[in-house]
């Protein structure tokens, strides 16, 4: 099953509209032809990767950096295009543009004045950016990892959270509970994944589901919490097939066993 051709602009073009052009136009979006495979059906649990210091890694899906050092220069970069703040949104706020990473403390993308959807969608984007980029200026080399073998799954539906799948419309709590443990997978029997073509997407998944279709992308890894453990952000977003949305998201993940799925520490929409 592959991404519906027609609709697939609509997600990759995010890329290329935001402050990091013209390096986000440079992928290669065509996907591969190959089938994706369960990520371990038939395999013993793999042992935890024992080091005295896995370092920080920005991963290629992020392109704003390259390398963690380059994270707290880039939160102070200007944009080429600023936003402005919406007129009846926080009023306590004397300076209303938004012009570098360091501006949006305390702001929601409902709060930027933006005129269509998908302005909005490209905001959420930069925004995002923004807050992984400020973890990983905190984040430290880990002592251990349950998590770095998942970056080369084709399949990771198995592990990764119910709670990523897309939401279009009003969160519903009561579904949230009902997701607490189970795999997207066990959740949406029907997902499937296929890795994308090209160097720089070695790290990027195309996703389809029933009704829905997307891309994964695995950011950066390091111990965003303390705790010694590798984590690992993964960037998500999802439209339905025949409508003009996009759920966009990144989930700060990770696990302390071999086996089962992934926690969710902290997600950014």
């Amino acid at each position: 099953m592959h991404v519906e051709r027609r609709a697939r602009p609509v997600l990759f073009s995010l890329l290329c509209l935001t402050w990091m052009t013209p390096l986000a136009c440079k992928r290669d979006s065509a996907p591969r032809a190959e089938e994706a495979r369960g990520p371990q059906a038939g395999h013993p649990a793999p042992a935890p990767i024992p080091a005295t210091s896995l370092p920080v890694q920005v991963l290629p899906g992020l392109e704003a950096i390259s390398k963690p050092e380059e994270a707290a220069a880039a939160l102070r970069r200007e944009w080429p295009h600023p936003y402005e703040l919406l007129e009846d949104r926080l009023p306590q706020r004397k300076t209303r543009e938004l012009r570098r990473c360091t501006d949006i403390e305390g702001v929601d993308v409902n709060d930027v004045d933006v005129v269509s959807q998908r302005d909005t969608e490209v905001v959420q984007f930069q925004f995002l950016q923004c807050r992984v980029m400020k973890a990983l200026t905190t984040a430290r080399p880990s002592r251990t990892s349950q998590v770095r073998e998942l970056l080369e799954l084709k399949s990771p539906g198995d592990v990764l959270p119910a709670a990523m799948a897309p939401e279009f419309g009003e969160a519903q709590p009561d579904k949230t509970r009902e997701q607490q443990g189970k795999s997207w997978s066990t959740a949406e029997p029907e997902l499937h994944f296929e890795p994308r073509d090209g160097e720089r997407n070695a790290f990027s998944l195309e996703v389809t589901g029933q009704d829905t279709f997307g891309l994964l992308e695995w950011w950066a890894t390091g111990d965003f919490n303390g705790d010694g453990q590798e984590d690992v952000i993964a960037y998500r977003a999802m439209s339905p097939r025949g409508g003009s949305l996009t759920d966009i998201a990144a989930f700060v993940l990770t696990r302390s066993q071999p086996q089962g799925v992934l926690q969710i520490l902290e997600s950014w929409r």
